[in-house]
């Protein structure tokens, strides 16, 4: 009692988000998940259990493998690299198991990602922030471009 909402969020469920950036965005909504926010759509609750929305021809379960192929449906590929790069979108899966995927985040910038907390809150966080957590640690991540065409731009004469 007496603790405000961050605290007693994170420090049930995100140890390391007293020592690493993490900071809530917007107010709760059971309106959508984590992987309806990593696929940039706030308005489902994607889960594999046969009442919510799910992907025509991929098996409705929460492997990290069904969840890649989500992705790589989406034009994702695995990587190791998680370095930052304008022009590239990477999304990070979590696991205890290195089996079931608990959780996606995207990254948005170097060392801030961005993800939802399942019928809670949409936070920015460092990947360290929210591993060893309830989530488990980010153990794949996948990337695709997002650059969009270059167009040359001619003066008026």
């Amino acid at each position: 009692m007496g603790k405000d909402t961050r605290n007693y969020l994170t420090e049930k469920s995100f140890p390391n988000s007293f020592k690493e950036p993490f900071e809530i965005t917007s107010p709760k909504t059971s309106e959508y998940n984590c992987l309806a926010w990593a696929l940039d759509d706030n308005t489902k609750w994607y889960e594999s259990d046969d009442d919510y929305y799910w992907f025509n021809g991929i098996a409705r379960n929460n492997t990290l493998n069904t969840i890649q192929a989500i992705f790589e449906n989406l034009g994702f590929q695995r990587t190791d690299n998680i370095e930052f790069q304008l022009g590239i979108e990477r999304i990070a899966l979590f696991s205890k198991d290195n089996d079931e995927c608990l959780h996606l985040a995207s990254q948005i910038d170097n060392d801030k990602w961005t993800s939802k907390l399942g019928s809670s809150y949409d936070v920015i966080h460092s990947l360290k922030s929210i591993e060893n957590g309830i989530y488990g640690k980010a153990v794949v991540f996948l990337e695709r471009s997002n650059t969009l065409p270059q167009f040359a731009v001619i003066p008026n004469e």
